[in-house]
Parts: C-alpha cells; sequence; structure tokens
C-alpha cells in the first residue's frame, strides 16, 4: 500500500474515532473532549491495539495541531490585565509558581533522572490550563475583583513557563552560536519588538486594509495566519522551540481579534481538523500497559500527580492569604491552579519530541491531566457548598469544560 493511502487511512481513522466515541464517552462518562481523544489515542495507539501507525505527514499534522493550540491557548488571555495591579498578581504568580517548580525538580532527581528532565518537569508543573480555568472561574464562585486577581496570574505562569521551556531547550539543544546569556537577552528583545510591531500591524490590516482599504473576515484570518508562521520562523532561526513562539503570537493578538466571527474562523480551523489529531498523538504516547502491573513505574506516575496536586493547593492557598484573599478564595485560588491541560500536554509533547522524557514520564504527565481535569470541579462543587453559595453540579461544570478545553 502506498505510503499516501496509508497516510489517508490513518487520518481518516483518527478523524473517524474522534468524531464519535468522544460523543459516546460524553453522554456515559460526562468526559471532555480532549481528555476522550487522549484515551481514545492511548487505546488504539502502538501501546494499545496498535490499529494506527504514525508516520511524518501524521506527525506534521500533529504538530501543526500543537501550534494552533498554543496559538488559541494566547487569544484566551489578555496581556492587558497584566497591568492592573501588578504587585499582588506577581506574588500570586511567583508564590504558585516556585513551591511546584522545586517540587517538580525534587521528584524528578529523587527518581534518578538527570538535571534537565527534572528542570523541565519541574517547569511543566508551573503552567497551568487558562481555558480551562476560566470555565471554573466562570461558574459563579468567586467575586469579580478576586478574578481579576487569578486569571492575570495564571497568564503570568503560563507566559513564565514557556520561557523557561525555551530557555531549557536551547541549553540541551543549542540552534544558536549564541551563548546561553547572550541568547536570553535576544529572546526577551525579539519579544519586546514583537509586542511594539504586532498589535500597529494587526490594526492595519484587520481594521482598514492597508492597501485595499476594506477588509474581510477571510484576510483577517490571512493576516493571522502569516503573522504566525512568519514569527514561527523567525523564531526557529532562533533556536526557539514553536511552542513559545505560538502562544506569544496568540496573546499579542488577543487584544486585536475581537471579531466573534474571526475567532470562530480560526477555531474552526484548529479544532476541526488540527487540535483533535495532536490529542489523538498525544494519546498515542502514553504507554497504558503500566498500568497492568505495579512497580516503580506506577510509583513515579502516582508521585507526579500527587506532588503536583499538593504543590499547586498548597502553593495557591498560600499565595492567597498572603495578598490578603479570604480563606474560602485562597482554597479556591489554590484548587483550580492544579488544572492541567493545553499547556501541559503541549510542553510534554516537545520534550517528547526532543528525547527528554521517557514514555514513563509522558505517561505520568498525560494521567495527571485526566485526573485534574475530572477531579477539579468536583472539588470545585465542594468549595461552593462550604462558601453556602449555590452548589455548582458537576454536570453543570463538566459541560463548560468540554466546550472550553478546545480553546
Amino acid at each position: 500500500m502506498h505510503t499516501e493511502t496509508e497516510t489517508m487511512i490513518g487520518l481518516l481513522t483518527i478523524l473517524a474515532l474522534g468524531l464519535i466515541i468522544p460523543e459516546i464517552f460524553k453522554k456515559t462518562a460526562q468526559l471532555p473532549f480532549v481528555t476522550s481523544l487522549i484515551i481514545i489515542g492511548s487505546v488504539f495507539g502502538p501501546y494499545g491495539f496498535d490499529v494506527i501507525e504514525s508516520n511524518a505527514i501524521i506527525e506534521f499534522f500533529g504538530f501543526l495541531g500543537f501550534t494552533f493550540l498554543m496559538l488559541m491557548a494566547g487569544l484566551e488571555t489578555r496581556i492587558n490585565d497584566v497591568k492592573k495591579s501588578i504587585t499582588t498578581i506577581s506574588i500570586l504568580a511567583f508564590v504558585n509558581a516556585s513551591i511546584p517548580f522545586a517540587t517538580g525538580v525534587v521528584i524528578g532527581r529523587v527518581f534518578g533522572y538527570g538535571w534537565t528532565t527534572s528542570l523541565l518537569l519541574g517547569t511543566i508543573f508551573v503552567s497551568s490550563s487558562v481555558a480551562v480555568i476560566i470555565a471554573l472561574i466562570e461558574s459563579g464562585t468567586v467575586s469579580k475583583n478576586t478574578k481579576d486577581l487569578m486569571m492575570p496570574a495564571f497568564v503570568m505562569e503560563d507566559l513564565l513557563s514557556m520561557i523557561l521551556l525555551a530557555s531549557i531547550f536551547q541549553s540541551i539543544n543549542p540552534q544558536s552560536t549564541f551563548p546561553l546569556p547572550v541568547y536570553f537577552m535576544i529572546l526577551l528583545f525579539s519579544i519586546a519588538m514583537l509586542y511594539l510591531s504586532i498589535p500597529p500591524l494587526a490594526k492595519l490590516f484587520m481594521r482598514k486594509h492597508v492597501i485595499t482599504r476594506k477588509t474581510t473576515y477571510e484576510d483577517e484570518l490571512r493576516f493571522v495566519m502569516v503573522i504566525l508562521i512568519a514569527v514561527l520562523l523567525y523564531f526557529s532561526a532562533l533556536g526557539v522551540h514553536p511552542i513559545l513562539a505560538a502562544f506569544l503570537v496568540g496573546i499579542l493578538l488577543a487584544d486585536q481579534v475581537t471579531s466573534e466571527e474571526i475567532f470562530s474562523k480560526i477555531h474552526t480551523l484548529s479544532y476541526g481538523l488540527f487540535v483533535p489529531i495532536f490529542f489523538f498523538v498525544v494519546g498515542m504516547e502514553m504507554d497504558i500497559t503500566i498500568f497492568t502491573r505495579f512497580d516503580f513505574k506506577n510509583v513515579l506516575i502516582l508521585t507526579v500527580i500527587t506532588g503536583l496536586i499538593a504543590s499547586k493547593f498548597i502553593s495557591g492557598f498560600i499565595a492567597g492569604k498572603i495578598v490578603r484573599l479570604s480563606s474560602e478564595d485562597s482554597t479556591l485560588f489554590g484548587t483550580v491552579s492544579a488544572t492541567q491541560l493545553t499547556t501541559t500536554l503541549a510542553a510534554a509533547y516537545a520534550a517528547t519530541t526532543a528525547g527528554i522524557f521517557d514514555e514513563t514520564l509522558v505517561t505520568a504527565i498525560v494521567t495527571l491531566t485526566i485526573t485534574t481535569n475530572i477531579a477539579v470541579p468536583i472539588c470545585l462543587r465542594w468549595i461552593t457548598a462550604v462558601k453556602g453559595k449555590k452548589t455548582v453540579s458537576v454536570q453543570k461544570i463538566l459541560p463548560q469544560l468540554q466546550a472550553s478545553d478546545m480553546q
């Protein structure tokens, strides 16, 4: 069978499974769409029934999905929000990032991994999932003032984790001749230049086209794609991993893509084709045979899950109390900060392709995302009940997650 035919069959199978089975999981187990795709990938991948074999084309589709995933994660953030109450937000972000980072590093070292792998694990512990957290906080369990502090803190943590990831990848696989300190300064300078140049360009091409004097939704979409590819190529020349480039483009365009129509088109392009393939490919990297026996690998997986949830909750609670949030809001901040999805999986995927994470760590991270996306809404319901407000049922929150974890 020709490679082209095999690839088409593979893509058809992935998209068909992603079309049918998540709906079954949604009705029977109320699992979010992304979680369903990961499970499907693990079952039909090489560690399961080995129905689908990956190749260069499928992996490239997965790379595009990975890129669009980070673009959409960036578009969901508003960097201008960080400017409000910057001191309080910085304290929340720093405390909620530093303790999990140290926890991830310690876990890596205790289980015999090198410093690079351990630092990368700690960096992943810093990240969160802004899109899912938005759905949780918007459920009405937190005041607007508290929400205005929490969300920018999560944005700051994700941005910090992206910069740390780029630095780690450059240190282990340098694609630039510059020493790391010089490289880091060039990276910061490049980010500053993009911050100054992309918004004005967006106004020229997305408000009123500089050439035709009128703009269509198709023009706006093409502009976003041109900027995305151009920044990816530029950062690639610097040796920066695409995970940071795509995320930055999304953040810098977040205040420019104000039309629901254009956002919907980007969302449809991303999640209609590329992103589902990415999550399926992530699932294929998950070694589900580990769960058929209990050994040292299972201990590592349990430690990663417990370490992340405990460190995020404790650090979030401490950070909330430092900035004088109520005990209930501090508890909520620590709880929702444990949610892991988009950034976490993208970072794990990047670490796998770079040969830094083995199949056990990949399985641990993927299992972690599934666990937190099921456990956090349940914990949130309990917190809501304790606060004496209207209880938000899991059945109400999970549909919000199923819509938001695609963003």
